[in-house]
């Protein structure tokens, strides 16, 4: 009988503290990803302001018109050199490279804390 008594026990705690629960875990993991990818943004911010502080220079400017442009001072010769053409893979979006991230970080205990409580 003690046994049936601590077991409807149990059972009635899990249901009524499995909610509260699984509200709490699902923020957490959301306050983490957003954490991450706060901080990956954080440093794109932080490489953009060493892009504009570079462009504020002459040196800075020659290069990106050099680089991107393909512009000569007058009385050089360019020579281009081709190998065929070339293609290149779009950069992922921040929060592609956030979620690849999270993704291969997570342990087997997040995981399974996942499916318990039904965390995407």
């Amino acid at each position: 009988m003690l046994t049936v008594i601590l077991l409807g026990t149990l059972v009635l705690a899990a249901w009524t503290l499995y909610p509260v629960l699984r509200l709490q875990y699902q923020q957490q993991r959301e306050k983490t990803t957003l954490e991450q990818e706060l901080a990956g943004l954080k440093d794109r911010n932080e490489n953009l302001r060493a892009q504009v502080d570079r462009l504020k220079t002459p040196e800075g400017v020659e290069e990106a018109a050099r680089s991107t442009l393909g512009l000569v001072k007058e009385g050089e010769e360019v020579y281009v050199v081709s190998d065929g053409e070339s293609t290149r893979a779009p950069a992922p979006e921040i929060g592609e490279q956030t979620r690849s991230i999270t993704a291969s970080e997570t342990s087997v205990w997040t995981k399974v804390l996942d499916a318990v409580f039904g965390f995407r």
